[in-house]
């Protein structure tokens, strides 16, 4: 019996702590950011990003899209919450064509705009220069 109590308490814990506040600010964020939140991005590598739609509600499915030059693979790309700590996302992108897709959706907090980040690493297999990129949009409801 003290297992399964054990259990039920760190799972409420877990439960409790899952929209913690996260360590950093949304005004910091976007000020190092190089593109604004929920548009289409192009970065210095070309590797460019954007959203099926640019209004986005949680526990909603929502496609992030990207276009990579030939020399450009991505090895690993997952979601983070800003303004909240939610842990992350792992994303799973798919060729299509020319793009690149994920499909994905992220979950409901307390706080009704929350800020996410895409954490994007690509690597150039020309020169095996790794990269990683933040694309940051929020999810409203």
């Amino acid at each position: 019996m003290k297992a399964t109590q054990f259990c039920f308490v760190f799972l409420l814990l877990l439960l409790l702590t899952a929209c913690d506040s996260g360590e950093h600010k949304n005004a910091t964020v976007l000020k190092n950011s190089n593109c604004e939140p929920n548009l289409e991005c192009i970065y210095p590598n070309n590797v460019k990003v954007w959203l099926s739609h640019q209004s986005l509600s949680p526990e909603t499915p929502f496609t992030i899209f990207s276009k990579l030059p030939d020399d450009i693979k991505i090895t690993q790309a997952k979601l983070k919450g800003i303004t909240m700590y939610m842990g992350f996302i792992p994303q799973q992108f798919v060729k299509q064509g020319d793009l690149w897709k994920s499909e994905t959706m992220v979950g409901i907090c307390s706080e009704n705009n929350m800020l996410w980040n895409l954490e994007l690493t690509v690597i150039n297999t020309t020169t095996s220069k790794e990269d990683t990129l933040n694309y940051n949009f929020y999810v409203t409801y």
